[in-house]
């Protein structure tokens, strides 16, 4: 069409000079052909650029399918557990949406241009809803990929937050574990611990220690109900075996069982105790953690 268009043309000069014969008609002639072959040199340039916006429209819906495709292989790689899988994920998206926005700019100016060309107008129009459905169908599948993203970070919140109770709860299990842990030391270590006084029957009762009990002759010497460790001396138990007595006529007045215990006298006073020999610890201490040796008067 355009060939013939422009034979027509070219013959116009021709056809002014032969029947005019006027050199200034045939310049005018010639003049108006080139006139029109810019006019359409400009349109076909026109619609040559379109179809090249055309071109980079198509070729960024390929690469959005391609990075869409990418997105949807590293979601099974656990992004949740993987940083820099989530990373490039977020990078992967960002440029996606970056390319649809571009489209739908170029998009928006080929309507705007199309309306201007003619018969062309069909053919282009046809390019663009074809272009338009597959970005419309693209946008839904980023939608829904980018909505699944979104409930996976839900639930790793959540779970983040299941973690986080856990933890503090196993924090407070920790403490409570290490306060009976104290508490088991600190009883292990008073299970350690004796008290022992020595001195005659008048200092101990002066200290409110023993007292006796019973009639006007026969009374028995006991200890009170209102021991003060501060009047005994702390030993453990388990090392200290032997205690210092150094007392006519001691005996004791705490309970202890026979046999775990012995006094050692004085080679020459069979009366004075120099020591208590302890020769069962466990049966010694079995009923009382107090040791009173005290004198009969």
């Amino acid at each position: 069409m355009k060939k013939l268009f422009l034979i027509a043309v070219a013959a116009m000069p021709l056809v002014f000079a032969s029947c005019a014969g006027n050199e200034a008609k045939l310049n005018a002639a010639n003049e108006r052909a080139d006139s029109l072959q810019t006019v359409i040199d400009q349109k076909d340039g026109e619609i040559d650029a379109l179809f090249e916006v055309l071109s980079d429209i198509e070729n960024n819906l390929t690469e959005i399918s391609t990075r869409y495709g990418k997105v949807a292989s590293l979601r099974q790689q656990h992004p949740e557990r993987n940083a820099g899988v989530k990373g490039e994920i977020t990078d992967q998206l960002a440029v996606i949406e970056n390319m649809m926005s571009q489209n739908k700019a170029k998009i928006a100016s080929l309507n705007s241009k199309i309306a201007s060309l003619g018969a062309e107008n069909t053919k282009l129009q046809g390019f663009v809803e074809s272009l338009n459905a597959r970005m419309a169908e693209q946008e839904n599948q980023i939608n829904a990929l980018t909505n699944e993203l979104s409930i996976s970070k839900e639930t790793i919140k959540k779970l983040s937050g299941n973690v986080s109770e856990l933890t503090q709860s196993n924090q407070e299990k920790d403490a409570t574990i290490a306060q009976q842990q104290e508490e088991m030391a600190y009883l292990a270590d008073q299970s350690h611990r004796a008290y022992y006084v020595v001195g005659n029957y008048d200092e101990l009762k002066a200290k409110g220690i023993v007292s006796k009990d019973g009639g006007l002759i026969f009374k028995t010497q006991k200890a009170t109900n209102s021991l003060n460790v501060k009047n005994f001396t702390l030993i453990d138990k388990n090392k200290v075996t032997t205690i210092d007595v150094n007392l006519r006529k001691a005996r004791l007045i705490s309970k202890h069982p026979e046999g775990s215990y012995e006094f050692v006298y004085d080679e020459t006073d069979i009366k004075l105790a120099k020591q208590l020999i302890i020769k069962d610890v466990t049966a010694f201490w079995s009923n009382t953690d107090f040791l009173i040796v005290s004198t009969k008067r």
